[in-house]
């Protein structure tokens, strides 16, 4: 029924994005103009392609994050219709128009994921089409899972039963699966009482947004392969350039905040407008971050007197490296911090080649021996000036949190990864939410 429901609200928007790209070309007077007959007759099939694709991709049939599901929309969307676009232009076929095509595609992949975003979230919300999950876990702790579900209403999941013993399980729809330690016997019981098995991999457990299932169908054999994309000399060249392209952007748009921040640190208290600092880039490699200064000059020594006073602000600091109430920051550093302000100057950071858009936090140079066991998997990348530490809590995280976060960032890397963080990056500075 929910599928139902999905499908009819897209093919609406989508006719709706027909309607609204025929009369956008017609007020503006854009390239040939035709009877909205005209196009109706030659375009018909464009809404019920798209929604035939998407249902191809299992968009309507599954329970998906927000980020997966936008991800498969603009990808078949992308791969479907460029070809058709292509041919069109090549053979210059009058019949499919280029304009709306063009249309279409840019509809599908902003309003399309959009409209589902407020009609699930509205429908979970009021418990309609909610789907009982039941919880399989051993010595692992559930709580990152149980918070997961209950926050992420996008996916319309209801825990039902928590439990360490296959036998104890209802069974039902689904499952949710978080131990690798079950026998033949078991998992045998698990198909046979459900309908759906979801294995979870927690954290930097097996790095899986990128990995594909190769089958061997003369014997009963399957390989997960997972890809390090970082790893690939031609993504690597994809995520350079985007750095590239989007730093020049960034800095055109926004060097007039440039001036009016240097007049604000100025006038506020004594120093530099700029602040330098060495931390350890790709490789552990030092490099020279650049960011506003926010500090007053003698902060070390305001530090170093709080930490050798304060017992609270010391196990604040060892435990999160951060302060709430910082005595080295001014008054404008306070403002500049809350929205990362301080942070533009490192888009020449990324145009120099230091630094990346997207990426692990910068780390300090003595946390370095703190790092352990993921410090060779986030120093293998550049730093960026955001990150997915910067849309999951900011300053709120612990060390070890962040480091979590960030060695599985390394390992499932993917462009739209970074495009995703970017467009959550904004939301989450404008609030200023967990920065300090």
């Amino acid at each position: 029924m929910l599928a139902l429901i999905l499908i009819l609200v897209d093919v609406l928007a989508l006719w709706a994005g027909f309607f609204i790209a025929y009369y956008f070309k017609l007020f503006f007077h854009i390239g040939y103009q035709f009877s909205l007959e005209f196009y109706i007759t030659r375009h018909y099939w464009l809404p019920f392609l798209i929604i035939i694709l998407l249902a191809f991709q299992r968009v309507y049939t599954s329970r998906l994050s927000f980020f997966e599901e936008s991800y498969r929309i603009v990808r078949i969307v992308t791969f479907a219709l460029l070809p058709i676009l292509a041919f069109a232009l090549i053979y210059n076929v009058y019949a499919i128009s280029r304009y709306m095509l063009g249309a279409m595609w840019l509809w599908s992949i902003t309003a399309i994921p959009l409209i589902k975003r407020l009609l699930k979230r509205w429908i979970f919300r009021r418990g309609w089409f909610t789907k009982e999950v039941d919880v399989l876990t051993n010595s692992r702790d559930p709580s990152m899972l149980l918070k997961m579900v209950k926050n992420n209403r996008y996916l319309g999941y209801r825990i039902r039963t928590t439990t360490s013993d296959v036998h104890g399980l209802p069974g039902g729809e689904a499952v949710m699966v978080y131990r690798y330690d079950l026998t033949p016997a078991e998992m045998a019981r698990l198909f046979r009482n459900y309908r759906t098995v979801k294995f979870v991999f927690g954290e930097a457990d097996i790095p899986l947004l990128n990995s594909d299932v190769e089958n061997i169908f003369t014997v009963p054999v399957s390989f997960l392969v997972a890809h390090n994309n970082l790893q690939s000399t031609s993504r690597l060249i994809t995520k350079r350039l985007f750095d590239l392209l989007f730093s020049t952007l960034a800095l055109l748009v926004t060097w007039p905040l440039f001036v009016i921040i240097a007049v604000l640190i100025k006038l506020d208290s004594r120093g530099p407008v700029f602040y330098t600092q060495i931390r350890p880039g790709k490789n552990g490699k030092p490099i020279r971050i650049l960011k506003f200064r926010t500090m007053y000059v003698d902060a070390d020594s305001r530090l170093h007197s709080l930490l050798r006073e304060d017992p609270e602000a010391r196990a604040q600091w060892e435990k999160y490296r951060k302060l709430r109430k910082d005595p080295r920051i001014t008054r404008t550093g306070k403002i500049l911090r809350k929205f990362s302000l301080d942070e533009l100057p490192q888009f020449i950071n990324v145009l120099k080649g230091d630094m990346s858009v997207v990426g692990p936090r910068p780390y300090q140079m003595d946390e370095l021996e703190k790092m352990g066991k993921y410090r060779d998997i986030i120093l293998s990348v550049r730093p960026g000036i955001t990150g997915l530490w910067q849309i999951s809590g900011r300053s709120n995280l612990t060390f070890e949190e962040k480091l979590k976060i960030e060695s599985w960032y390394v390992l499932n890397w993917n462009l739209w990864m970074d495009m995703f963080i970017i467009a959550r990056t904004i939301p989450a500075v404008l609030s200023g939410k967990g920065a300090y």
